[in-house]
């Protein structure tokens, strides 16, 4: 009879989930100054006969592209913190955060 075991160096996938908390943090902030920026940008459209317009329009293509990206580092840190925490139970059924695939 076969069986299978499963190892995980606690500290090490710790810290990944910390990483990638980190990453989605720093996204999140990078976003809300993108923010700030294309509605200061907007304002001053009409001064500037449309440049800063243009330039706000692609800042918004950017921060729409950071938001998704936050969302799933955040899903990531938070999938390998429970997967850990199960892990520490005794849980195996952490594996299933893994195989559901992303949320959106």
């Amino acid at each position: 009879m076969a069986t299978t075991t499963v190892q995980m160096d606690y500290k090490v996938i710790s810290d990944v989930s910390k990483g990638f908390k980190t990453a989605a943090d720093v996204l999140n902030t990078v976003a809300k100054v993108l923010e700030v920026l294309i509605n200061i940008l907007r304002s001053m459209a009409f001064a500037s006969m449309g440049t800063t317009l243009a330039l706000a329009n692609y800042l918004e293509q950017i921060k729409n592209k950071i938001k998704p990206l936050a969302k799933l580092c955040t899903e990531f840190s938070g999938d390998l913190a429970a997967a850990v925490g199960d892990h520490k139970k005794g849980d195996i059924a952490g594996k299933r955060y893994f195989g559901e695939g992303v949320r959106r």
